[in-house]
């Protein structure tokens, strides 16, 4: 069986498609765990609202969305956790898909199938390993493009107690932390059918926020723990992508607060030589050169 984690903060509008979804499945037997983080909308009262006793509503002071992916955890009956986000939905066959993977991969920590992108009411990308397995080299993997998403993945409740919960300092891309961690210490064996949907289409969306770099997962890069080139690799390239990030949005402060923690570690390149700092005018001048080098890898 299957407790079903669902972090939930003001979804009114998208949560009832995505529980349905879940009850929709063709394997049933689960239990839903939704874990309301003091929502203000009518998210909660939504799910109330759905007559199912799989479903349990968990009720906490917010946290943020790691902290509530933990009370879930926590609070989960079963070994096979999957996660879901408030907004985004699975294929009817998302759980038949993962427990084929468990029959097939029993030793794994980690299953997930692929997942599509929705924007603006198309599919954008559609992101999946190339064949069935166990993804050997995680990082190597990732320079391509990422195969986990906090909605496509089940996970050992015991990965869990092997690589730590969620990281609740972290409000935006805590899913990439926590999967860099499983990538590095846990068995994760991947499926190549799309049974996830990442949908942007729908009300607050965290991502559309400018996080301060101490809540940004690439502040907390143990760079001393990187044992591979292709670790190394994806690390910096990330780095320097929210490096640029923050001068595309005019956030130079926290530009060069991530510069400077990682200036020896990242090599930045040319796409920070010419963009004038002009908020704070005791900091050096930072630069961009735009369409160049952004994932130059060197």
């Amino acid at each position: 069986m299957f407790s079903v984690v669902i972090p939930l903060y003001n979804k009114e509008i998208s949560i009832y498609n995505t529980i349905s979804s879940v009850l929709s499945q063709t394997i049933q037997n689960f239990e839903l765990l939704v874990v309301n983080d003091s929502s203000t909308d009518g998210s909660r009262e939504v799910v109330a609202g759905i007559k199912d006793k799989r479903i349990s509503i968990i009720d906490k002071v917010n946290g943020g969305v790691s902290s509530a992916r933990n009370a879930g955890i926590k609070a989960a009956k079963y070994e096979y956790i999957a996660l879901l986000d408030g907004d985004d939905f699975w294929e009817p066959d998302f759980l038949e898909v993962i427990h084929e993977l468990i029959k097939e991969y029993p030793d794994a920590g980690v299953y997930t199938t692929g997942y599509l992108c929705k924007y603006g009411g198309k599919t954008i990308h559609s992101l999946a390993v190339d064949e069935k397995g166990i993804i050997k080299n995680f990082f190597k993997t990732m320079l391509h493009y990422p195969v986990m998403h906090s909605s496509s993945v089940c996970i050992k409740k015991s990965a869990f107690i092997n690589v730590g919960m969620f990281d609740e300092r972290i409000s935006f891309g805590e899913d990439y932390e926590m999967w860099n961690r499983l990538g590095r210490y846990s068995t994760i064996a991947a499926s190549p059918l799309t049974k996830a949907w990442y949908n942007t289409d729908t009300e607050n969306r965290a991502m559309a926020k400018i996080p301060v770099p101490e809540k940004h997962w690439t502040y907390y890069i143990n760079t001393d723990k990187i044992d591979s080139k292709e670790m190394k690799l994806y690390y910096k390239r990330y780095i320097r992508r929210q490096v640029l990030y923050y001068i595309l949005k005019g956030e130079y402060k926290w530009a060069w607060q991530l510069f400077h923690k990682y200036r020896h570690f990242a090599g930045f390149p040319s796409y920070l030589l010419v963009y004038q700092y002009r908020e704070v005018k005791s900091i050096p001048h930072l630069a961009i050169n735009l369409g160049r080098r952004l994932f130059k890898m060197n």
